[in-house]
């Protein structure tokens, strides 16, 4: 609408050369899509991580208390951290979405 009233009132120059700079952005900007959604990654994860076996040792100062033995498995994300990260999440989105609450 703003190239049609812009249009209408004789910057005949103006407009071609908003077009321009909307084409040459929009190769730009579609490129990067087309990367992200349907181009395969260049990277592959090391395989040394597919069996990683890790020991550990939990002290108080120097009297042993348990050996533990984390797998790459176990590895997870607490329930009260992904609570937190989705409630923040949550509230970044209504401010983008309703700025004026």
């Amino acid at each position: 609408m703003v190239l049609s009233a812009a249009l209408d009132n004789g910057y005949i120059f103006m407009v071609l050369i908003a077009i321009l700079t909307s084409v040459v952005s929009a190769v730009y900007y579609l490129a990067i899509i087309k990367q992200i959604f349907f181009d395969q990654p260049d990277y592959k994860l090391n395989p040394e991580l597919k069996d990683l076996n890790l020991n550990a040792i939990v002290t108080d100062d120097t009297v042993i208390i348990k050996k533990i033995n984390i797998k790459i498995n176990n590895i997870v994300v607490s329930s009260s951290l992904t609570f937190i990260i989705s409630v923040l999440t949550f509230i970044i989105l209504l401010f983008i979405f309703i700025p004026q609450e």
